[in-house]
């Protein structure tokens, strides 16, 4: 998977709780993405985003069930 135009955020959150998610994502056959901006900025010397907000991105085509499995994730917290 590569972040493009067919990539969609389904979470944005602390680095432990997108970990988790990627983790679980996985465990279903869900490939997955962090897109983190503060530290690429960092790197390239010009910061940009928030150090805790993470993005979490997956193919169209799976978004539907990685939300479902994220929301069934966060009632069961």
């Amino acid at each position: 998977m590569t972040e493009g135009q067919n990539s969609v955020c389904v979470f944005k959150g602390s680095m432990i709780d997108v970990t988790y998610y990627v983790e679980r994502l996985s465990e279903l056959g869900i490939t997955s993405i962090m897109k983190d901006d503060f530290q690429s900025g960092v790197h390239a010397g010009v910061p940009s985003g928030s150090p805790d907000l993470i993005e979490l991105l997956v193919d169209m085509d799976n978004a539907e069930k990685a939300f479902e499995c994220i929301e069934g994730l966060q009632d069961s917290e």
